[in-house]
């Protein structure tokens, strides 16, 4: 079932109000038109500092950014693997076969 519409009240504007809202009214239009004859800032028409952040990556950066290979002390333990640590000292891939193996005995991970 519908609600029932709400009757509008409409109060006579007082000059006052009226030129106020003429003034807000004014003051926003000449705000969009510099907008717009400048360019806003984090749209991408000049650049800024916002422009920036709003395209970075969370997370760990890539190895491209980072340098490369990873240093010794964050390398996989397991020889031969050059991948980074995750956790135990294992990359994630040698991490996930131990807890399968361990999973498979009946051992808790």
């Amino acid at each position: 079932m519908a609600r029932p519409h709400k009757e509008m009240i409409s109060a006579p504007l007082t000059p006052a109000l009226t030129s106020w809202a003429e003034a807000i009214g004014d003051a926003i239009g000449r705000g969009m038109l510099r907008a717009l004859n400048t360019g806003m800032p984090g749209l991408g028409s000049t650049p800024s500092s916002n422009t920036v952040t709003a395209s970075r990556r969370r997370g760990r950066p890539p190895k491209v950014v980072s340098g490369g290979l990873n240093a010794m002390s964050r390398r996989c333990t397991v020889e031969g693997c050059t991948r980074d640590q995750r956790s135990k000292g294992l990359c994630s891939a040698h991490y996930q076969a131990e807890r399968r193996r361990l999973l498979s005995h009946g051992k808790p991970a």
